[in-house]
């Protein structure tokens, strides 16, 4: 095999469960690419007005984080420091916001309603 044709693979291969495996291309040359599995989704209730939360110590990839429906007031979301309404993206009610950490305890939250819920949905 050429050593150009040799690259051209390199480029084209990724690193799966410790294996090197083809990425795969539509037939204009367009990278197929997914998100990954979904490992859990759970509800935080807040116990009080402002309520802070910080994930648990748990290793991810993906988080999202969704508005309750059925919230009248807003969550303010944050990665690796203290959700404060001055620095956190805020979410009313159905409103998500995804992105990438590798922890959850990198997830932050502050619900500004009491009883309010923040759906979250993590990838691993």
């Amino acid at each position: 095999m050429s050593e150009d044709m040799q690259q051209v693979l390199a480029l084209l291969a990724g690193y799966w469960q410790n294996k090197r495996v083809l990425l795969k291309a539509t037939p204009s040359g367009m990278l197929c690419v997914t998100s990954p599995q979904v490992k859990d989704i759970y509800h935080v209730t807040a116990n009080d007005d402002n309520y802070a939360y910080q994930g648990e110590n748990i290793g991810c990839s993906e988080v999202m984080v969704i508005a309750h429906p059925d919230n009248t007031g807003r969550i303010w979301v944050k990665a690796h420091a203290l959700a404060l309404t001055t620095n956190s993206i805020p979410l009313d009610k159905k409103e998500l916001f995804s992105f990438t950490i590798t922890n959850l305890n990198m997830l932050n939250l502050l619900i500004a309603t009491d009883t309010e819920k923040a759906i979250v949905i993590y990838t691993q």
